[in-house]
């Protein structure tokens, strides 16, 4: 959590508190509007912390409005204010509620409020791919027309001994290998299909149309050019690869994504420059010579050549 975002939220409440003080005298029901300031720490906490954050500031703005009544009964004598002090405690923690319940359904949702246009998408350059809410918006998109007219295959792929390359030349030397990398993609994908960053490390294609077999041949010529092109050190770029497919049996996109990312994790524990294939309900054979598959239980063979 930012520290200003921290200090806003704590600092609000004791503003109306130190308020409500000054102002104990004669306040009335003047006195609620003060406490319209303790409503920022619940919307702040929550942006960061979901409901635990709106937790905490309801906690902390009902501690102010407590604390700030019982020293102004104190200063003028009389006894606290407590069906003010209620009134601040059940519309704070109704606006709390709120709060957490919203920041609960947008992550769950994770829906764009609107998308670039396509053309926009295809001008952007190398360096600037589609990644976050964009790739989300396209996925969900892609995969309820899998559901009508399969098949939707997606790639994952990253790049061998990522941690260390961090560790030996730096953020701007690997982000040099990521656009030479998104390079080879470029090259290798339709202009229909879609290709970006699922998150810093890792690049994400949808194969619209395309079945395991013509996803696993992409993914392959992908890793045999990124390992011609020129690299910001030397050596070369190696790639791993998890290629999955659309299973009518999937609840929603991200288990495909979590198939995907499956296949790529085991082409990098066995040692990586490899392309893995989830299998899977796809309806599809999978006959290629060569061909390194993971089924749904994490078994791992390889296809061979058959007489």
């Amino acid at each position: 959590m930012p520290s200003h975002a921290f200090l806003i939220a704590a600092f609000l409440p004791a503003v109306a508190a130190m308020a409500r003080l000054a102002l104990h005298l004669e306040v009335g029901v003047w006195a609620l509007l003060i406490w319209l300031l303790g409503l920022a720490p619940v919307f702040i906490l929550t942006r960061y912390m979901g409901w635990r954050g709106a937790l905490l500031g309801l906690a902390w703005t009902s501690a102010m409005v407590v604390m700030a009544e019982l020293f102004a009964s104190l200063m003028s004598g009389g006894s606290p204010d407590w069906s003010l002090v209620g009134t601040v405690v059940v519309v704070t923690a109704s606006v709390a509620l709120g709060a957490g319940l919203e920041r609960q359904w947008w992550a769950a949702d994770r829906v764009p409020a609107a998308a670039p246009p396509a053309q926009e998408m295809q001008d952007m350059d190398v360096g600037a791919v589609p990644q976050g809410e964009v790739l989300h918006y396209f996925l969900n998109k892609l995969f309820e027309a899998a559901r009508r007219k399969p098949p939707l295959s997606i790639v994952l792929l990253e790049i061998d001994r990522f941690e260390e390359y961090m560790e030996m030349y730096g953020g701007a030397k690997v982000g040099e290998a990521l656009d030479i990398t998104i390079e080879a993609l470029k090259s290798q994908t339709r202009a229909s299909n879609m290709y970006g960053r699922l998150d810093g490390r890792r690049l994400v294609v949808f194969l619209n149309g395309e079945t395991l077999t013509a996803a696993y041949g992409f993914s392959t010529r992908v890793l045999d050019r990124v390992a011609e092109l020129e690299v910001p050190w030397s050596g070369r770029i190696t790639l791993s690869a998890g290629v999955a497919g659309f299973d009518p049996s999937m609840p929603n996109p991200d288990a495909l994504v979590a198939r995907a990312r499956q296949a790529l994790d085991t082409a990098r524990r066995m040692g990586g420059e490899r392309v893995v294939v989830a299998d899977g309900s796809t309806g599809e054979t999978l006959v290629t010579s060569g061909m390194t598959v993971v089924g749904l239980d994490g078994q791992v063979r390889e296809i061979r050549d058959t007489v």
